[in-house]
């Protein structure tokens, strides 16, 4: 039985430190969420308020998942954005079907994601 690939994310700063990317990968699972939302708030705490989740290796995301990344763009109201991009089928599809695009906005490219944030 093939294993499934391990969770990992990367976050990477605009030059102004104005946005962050994260760049997640594998399967996000209730384990990876454990491990990404404490990082996500020690970046918030220190006054980044737009974030681009780039879903581009992102295998899968449960209801968990889903829910950290709308928790996170209630928390940066009104001063911030959170966006996602570049998902996979399966990804934007659950996005769709929850409609979690009308409150993360969907971007093909990571580009036309920062575009919108602001940056």
């Amino acid at each position: 039985m093939p294993q499934s690939p391990a969770f990992g994310c990367r976050f990477e700063f605009t030059p102004d430190n104005g946005t962050v990317v994260i760049a997640l990968s594998g399967k996000m699972d209730p384990e990876a969420v454990e491990e990404l939302f404490p990082q996500i708030q020690e970046v918030f705490r220190a006054g980044v308020r737009r974030f681009v989740f780039d879903l581009s290796g992102l295998e899968y995301s449960g209801s968990l998942g889903l829910r950290l990344m709308v928790g996170l763009q209630n928390q940066v109201k009104p001063d911030g954005k959170v966006a996602v991009c570049a998902p996979n089928e399966a990804v934007r599809s659950m996005l769709e079907m929850t409609k979690l695009t009308r409150v993360l906005p969907s971007y093909p490219t990571r580009e036309a994601a920062l575009d919108v944030t602001g940056v």
